[in-house]
């Protein structure tokens, strides 16, 4: 009974504060967020020994009276080097806190730099991130009208807790989640599955292997670690059964989290999820960035000197109460721009209406700069190409690398274990369809070379443990 009690009380309080959510805007929610900003800056300062080292060396020795984005704009930008490669835990963080009070830690990729971020978050931080969670698969997809199922097949040691759905936690095993889809799956009304692309294409091709029906049971998708095409998200769609214009239908988005800040940060929508759509059906060898939605009371977004089209870097506040590690101006190497009123004219007037009803700010989000491998190719790009053909992309693992040579780029790219099909074949039509791209937009064609699965040379045998490099390290 009393867990019946207690369940209701947090459905209610979930509804109340999505419907408090609902009457806000971006910019009453910035401006709260930015209220926050002295409180703290100021408790950095006081509890984090190598933040008060920083503020010294950026000339604040004495914490300036502004307020807002006056506030915003003196305090140092930092990055990994000079937080994680710099100084040493203990002068990182919280120095009121014992390792009794740490209750986990999650790390970065290592995609990028010398050695991992990460972050660490308390016992008390703990208490409130499955209700965190719940209220926004609330938001998402509706967990408080259906019982859900969610399978979390992300690899590098991210698990989800919930009070509201059941969730299963089995990184990148596609025969445990399969199992778990198959047997479990029928006593609930929907199920999520948290992937990566590439991930969720192993699964998929498995789910083949083994016969598996995907109509038997609604099911979402939270896409995360990298970006996608949306050309991946037509045959993600198709597999399952999906029908992306059904505002009705299960929503396959994607979310986007920084190790060490934290999970979700940023987060498509249905509408921001037709922005892109209508963008991309627009040009479809542009390189469209992803479309996504965050809450400017937790974080604080700034695009950090933006070059000539309004594209800059990626610099996030946190303002959660008492971090483990203060995170304030942090770059996390993404570039990003706001989104422009020409983009979102490609909406019908009532998705530009629904667009703006949104309490929360949009942002277009590019990539990494390293994801722009030469001129005229972008690692997106070629994403979207391996899914064009929906027949052929059932021959790829989506595994492939870029190398720029001195006689142009050549692609190397992995089949899917499944693929029955001759390489040289499969290499023959992949080529049409990027020569098809670069002539369309007036650039160098790529030399293309298909590899089976076993024979693919970039360390794909593949463990998807860690996050696939497209490019080589520069």
């Amino acid at each position: 009974m009393g867990a019946s009690i207690s369940s209701r009380r947090a459905r209610w309080q979930r509804r109340l504060l999505l419907r408090l959510l609902a009457r806000q805007n971006p910019e009453t929610l910035r401006a709260s967020g930015l209220r926050r900003l002295p409180d703290r800056v100021a408790h950095a300062a006081s509890v984090s020994p190598a933040y008060r080292t920083l503020l010294t060396e950026a000339g604040l020795d004495v914490l300036p009276g502004a307020r807002g984005e006056a506030l915003l704009s003196r305090l140092p930008v930092l990055d990994k080097s000079d937080l994680f490669e710099r100084f040493p835990i203990s002068e990182l963080l919280d120095r009121r806190l014992t390792s009794d009070d740490l209750a986990g830690v999650l790390t970065s990729s290592g995609h990028g730099g010398s050695q991992f971020a990460f972050g660490l978050s308390t016992r008390r931080q703990l208490q409130g991130t499955a209700g965190a969670i719940d209220l926004g698969l609330q938001q998402a997809f509706g967990i408080d009208q259906a019982s859900t199922l969610l399978i979390n097949c992300l690899p590098m040691g991210v698990v989800f807790t919930s009070n509201k759905v059941c969730v299963a936690n089995v990184s990148v095993r596609e025969d445990m989640a399969l199992a778990i889809l198959r047997q479990a799956g029928p006593l609930f009304d929907q199920a999520i599955l948290c992937v990566d692309p590439l991930f969720c294409k192993r699964l998929l091709d498995y789910a083949d292997k083994e016969s598996y029906d995907w109509g038997g049971l609604p099911v979402h998708a939270i896409i995360g670690e990298e970006t996608f095409a949306e050309e991946f998200r037509d045959y993600l769609a198709a597999r399952l059964g999906v029908d992306l214009d059904d505002p009705a239908a299960p929503m396959l988005g994607s979310s986007m989290g920084v190790g060490e800040l934290g999970l979700n940060l940023f987060f498509e929508t249905r509408e921001t999820i037709a922005l892109r759509r209508a963008l991309h059906r627009q040009s479809l060898e542009q390189h469209q960035p992803a479309y996504f939605c965050f809450n400017p009371l937790r974080t604080l977004v700034e695009v950090y000197q933006p070059d000539a089209q309004g594209v800059g870097d990626l610099v996030v506040t946190l303002l959660e109460k008492d971090p483990v590690v203060p995170m304030i101006r942090y770059r996390t190497g993404d570039r990003v721009r706001w989104v422009r009123d020409e983009e979102r004219a490609a909406l019908s007037p009532a998705a530009v209406q629904a667009l703006a009803r949104q309490p929360f700010p949009t942002l277009a989000v590019l990539g990494r700069a390293r994801d722009q491998v030469t001129a005229d190719w972008h690692v997106d790009q070629f994403k979207a190409l391996l899914y064009r053909d929906p027949a052929l992309a059932a021959c790829f693992s989506g595994a492939f690398r870029l190398l720029p040579q001195a006689d142009g780029l050549l692609v190397d790219v992995q089949l899917s274990a499944n693929c029955k099909r001759d390489p040289a074949t499969v290499q023959d039509a992949l080529g049409g369809l990027v020569s098809a791209s670069a002539n369309a937009r007036g650039v160098s064609v790529p030399r293309i070379c298909c590899y089976a699965w076993r024979d693919f040379p970039h360390g794909m045998s593949l463990d998807y443990e860690r996050k696939f490099r497209y490019a080589p390290r520069v």
